[in-house]
């Protein structure tokens, strides 16, 4: 076992929407500690079923993401309950503290998205511990940095202008996840009536 492995608290496996960043946030770990731990993969490159180390936090013998506040120095804390970081990849968002509003008098979830820029299943998971239809003025929510990505259909059936490019244009994927998911369909038979899979 090499000492990267001896390091690793468990193993994330990358999914649609997660950068280093987010998967830090989420998992409680430094950015810097999660990137060294990962040398082999450049972040840049990040694709959808990549196994990312997350690393034990730094002298101790606690994983980052275990949810008993042994954090590896990042300030993000759960949205309003206890243990809000787990290593499965469908744990809760992790909110920064410096990523959260006080909700003004009046203020809607529509007025909220328009302000940030944010899309309604976006803020609807970063405060999945609130109503966002009935918020109060007062109320602290959670206004994520980038946009949560939506869940991917499990398969599309292609239509007459659909090529593979304007698919993984459409649903932002990589070409070559697509490719690789489909090991059967080669690039140029992406045409009409062919249903074709969608990443994890």
């Amino acid at each position: 076992m090499s000492d990267t492995q001896k390091n690793c608290a468990y193993n994330y496996t990358v999914k649609r929407g997660d950068s280093f960043y987010l998967i830090a946030q989420r998992t409680g770990v430094q950015l810097r500690d999660l990137l060294e731990a990962n040398p082999g993969i450049p972040p840049a490159r990040l694709m959808i079923g990549d196994v990312l180390c997350i690393p034990y936090c730094a002298d101790a013998d606690t994983p980052a993401g275990d949810g008993s506040g042994s954090h590896c120095g990042n300030t993000g804390t759960g949205n309003g309950g206890s243990g809000g970081n787990t290593p499965s990849g469908d744990a809760p968002y992790t909110c920064p503290a410096n990523r959260r509003a006080v909700v003004q008098q009046g203020q809607t979830a529509s007025d909220l998205q328009l302000r940030y820029n944010l899309s309604y299943h976006t803020l609807k998971t970063a405060n999945a511990d609130k109503d966002i239809e009935s918020l109060n003025g007062g109320d602290v929510v959670c206004i994520p940095q980038t946009n949560i990505a939506c869940p991917l259909p499990a398969s599309v059936v292609l239509g007459d202008s659909d090529t593979l490019e304007s698919v993984a244009t459409r649903y932002k994927v990589p070409v070559a996840q697509i490719l690789r998911v489909n090991p059967c369909l080669a690039p140029n038979d992406f045409k009409a009536g062919v249903t074709v899979r969608l990443p994890d």
